[in-house]
């Protein structure tokens, strides 16, 4: 999540590469390095983009990031082991900005935003084990949603050349989330045993805690990742300067 919305950060421009012109959708507008408010500025590009950016930009070929397809996931530890495949997270296009911090142009940039949205999770699994003192086993289809995830994320700007001119990069983003609560339907528990299944998946979505402690770590850092990539590669096709009015190069 290091971010998914910081690619937005600098949108879609209509922007010379050499001969080349890239195409300036009709909801963006750029920033000036010299308005009074470039956050703000900045802010409000974001807000309009992000459901349209989310879906990608194959001109850049960033891909879409709504859902974001996850590599397995397994919890093996206090007597469970739980594992989801084929998973992907759905939920960045409805994301709700909610801070952004931003010194672009200064000796050491950086980035940092906030965002609030509900994700599900979309799976096959494969459980065995206990959850606190009920067991649980099954193999299916999964839906987990998670309501209320809060997310900030801290990154550091670089700058690198190429042929095409100076790019901005990401780099070591770090960050921190919380959730408000969650909910899983995990189907064919017991081998479709609905007594069983109805009593355990009450007791785990009251307990929905200790399995996101687990649960939770992997899969965030994994949309962070594919998010980091997807600004990079869009960073790394245009150059700041044609980002943002009045940028001047430091290399």
């Amino acid at each position: 999540m290091q971010s998914t919305l910081s690619l937005v950060l600098l949108g879609l421009f209509c922007v010379t590469l050499g001969e080349e012109k890239v195409f300036l959708p009709p909801y963006i507008q750029r920033c000036d390095i010299d308005e009074a408010n470039l956050t703000q500025c900045i802010r409000e590009q974001i807000e309009i983009s992000l459901p349209h950016f989310t879906k990608g930009v194959p001109e850049m070929k960033v891909p879409s990031l709504d859902p974001v397809h996850l590599d397995d996931i397994k919890i093996d530890g206090n007597g469970l082991i739980l594992k989801f495949t084929d998973a992907a997270m759905h939920g960045l296009s409805g994301a709700e900005l909610t801070d952004l911090k931003l010194n672009l142009g200064e000796v050491n940039e950086e980035f940092s935003l906030s965002f609030k949205s509900n994700f599900s999770l979309t799976a096959q699994y494969e459980v065995d084990g206990r959850i606190l003192i009920l067991p649980i086993k099954g193999k299916g289809d999964a839906f987990v949603f998670a309501q209320g995830v809060s997310v900030r994320i801290d990154s550091k700007l670089i700058h690198f050349k190429n042929s095409k001119g100076e790019h901005l990069k990401l780099i070591t983003p770090t960050y921190k989330y919380d959730i408000e609560k969650t909910t899983f339907d995990l189907k064919n528990l017991f081998n479709g045993n609905k007594q069983l299944a109805d009593t355990t998946l009450q007791f785990a979505n009251e307990n929905w805690r200790q399995l996101m402690d687990e649960l939770a770590p992997p899969a965030i850092k994994q949309i962070v990742v594919t998010c980091v990539k997807a600004i990079n590669k869009f960073f790394s096709n245009v150059p700041i300067g044609k980002l943002v009015i009045g940028y001047k190069e430091r290399l």
